[in-house]
């Protein structure tokens, strides 16, 4: 099965470089176009079936229409998803946090795992929020596959007959709701949480994942048991 990993386009708040964690701030110009880009790039990917599951800020909602058109199917808006929240620091550029608040904005730079901005989360407390909500997808897809494995066993027991009774290839049921390709649209934090815990199952790795830039997707391929990396696209 493979996921799409999206980063939403850019905000003008993102061209300021300003921390932009829960702040519900739109997409830019640049940003549309991104989105735009993206949903062109992979309009074709909708021959099987697809999922796309967005956080419910409105960068990455207005990032994952286009695609959700493209592909004909809904977006599936979802808290666990956003970004990092940065608290009182929420807009901030850097200077402006190291002018007035440089002390605490150290040790949070130094130690994000554990430390967080005044109202705000650490690293940890992103992966306590979103470490569930994928474990729980993937969960849920396991059940649904061993229905399907089941389903399709006793058909074939039964000798795969028609009420005539001329036997007949089994019909693919539960497998035609299951997706060949999950897009998720979130944020540069979250992603790199998912690169470091995930693809490389070590959380320490969070600064050394290479990241994506807005409006470019990776895609990865899971096997029921690991992660893969297979390439990053604009």
């Amino acid at each position: 099965m493979k996921w799409l990993w999206i980063r939403h386009g850019e905000t003008k708040m993102n061209r300021q470089k300003r921390y932009v964690g829960h702040s519900d701030v739109p997409l830019s110009e640049q940003g549309q176009r991104e989105a735009e880009e993206l949903a062109k790039r992979w309009a074709p990917a909708n021959e099987g079936a697809v999922r796309i599951y967005s956080s419910d800020l409105r960068r990455c909602i207005e990032t994952a229409r286009p695609l959700a058109a493209a592909w004909g199917v809904p977006i599936a808006a979802v808290p666990a998803l956003r970004e990092l929240s940065f608290g009182t620091w929420e807009l901030f550029t850097y200077e402006q946090l190291m002018e007035e608040d440089g002390e605490r904005a150290t040790r949070w730079y130094d130690d994000p795992f554990t430390s967080a901005p005044p109202d705000g989360e650490s690293l940890r407390q992103l992966g306590e929020r979103f470490d569930p909500w994928l474990r729980s997808v993937l969960a849920e897809l396991k059940k649904s596959r061993s229905a399907t494995r089941e389903h399709r066993g006793a058909m074939l027991q039964d000798g795969g007959k028609h009420e005539s009774g001329s036997a007949h290839e089994p019909a693919s049921t539960a497998d035609d709701a299951l997706p060949e390709l999950i897009a998720v649209v979130t944020h540069g934090g979250v992603i790199r949480w998912f690169q470091a815990a995930w693809l490389a199952q070590d959380p320490g790795r969070y600064w050394q994942a290479e990241g994506l830039q807005h409006g470019e997707a990776l895609l990865v391929d899971w096997d029921g048991q690991r992660w893969a990396a297979q390439s990053v696209t604009k």
